[in-house]
C-alpha cells in the first residue's frame, strides 16, 4: 500500500528525446560554422530515422511472409509494394554515399540527379 501510494506521487515519464528542426545545409550562410554542425547533426538524425523505417518496413514483410507461407506473393503484395517505394527513396537520398557521407555529399547528390531530371524533361520536349 505505501509504495503504491509512493509511485502514485513519483511517477516517472519517458519521453523520447525532441531536437528542434534547424535549418538545411543550404539555407546557412557562408562561414557560419555553427549552423554548419547543427545541419549536419540534423541530417545524421534524419538519416538514423530513414534507416529505422525501412527496417520497420523490412521486418512487416518478413513477418507477412512468415505467416502467410505459400500464399506470400498474393496476400503480401501491399507489404511488397511499400517495401520498394521506401527502400527507393532511401536509396535515392542515400544511396552511393557510403558510411561516411555527410549532408554535403547528400545534398550535392541530390542537386545532380534534380539537374539529370531536369536536362531528361528539357529534352523530352524537344
Amino acid at each position: 500500500e505505501w509504495i503504491e501510494r509512493w509511485q502514485t506521487k513519483n511517477k516517472l515519464y519517458y519521453y523520447h528525446q525532441k531536437f528542434r528542426r534547424v535549418p538545411d545545409l543550404s539555407q546557412c550562410l557562408d562561414g557560419d560554422y555553427l549552423c554548419y554542425y547543427e545541419a549536419e547533426a540534423q541530417w545524421r538524425r534524419d538519416r538514423m530515422v530513414d534507416q529505422e523505417i525501412v527496417e520497420i518496413v523490412r521486418e512487416r514483410m518478413a513477418a507477412c511472409k512468415q505467416r502467410e507461407g505459400p500464399n506470400q506473393f498474393q496476400n503480401c503484395a501491399k507489404e511488397m509494394e511499400l517495401l520498394a517505394q521506401v527502400t527507393k527513396a532511401y536509396q535515392d537520398r542515400y544511396g552511393e554515399l557510403g558510411y561516411h557521407g555527410n549532408a554535403r555529399t547528400c545534398l550535392m547528390k541530390q542537386k545532380h540527379r534534380m539537374m539529370e531530371e531536369r536536362k531528361a524533361a528539357q529534352e523530352k520536349e524537344s
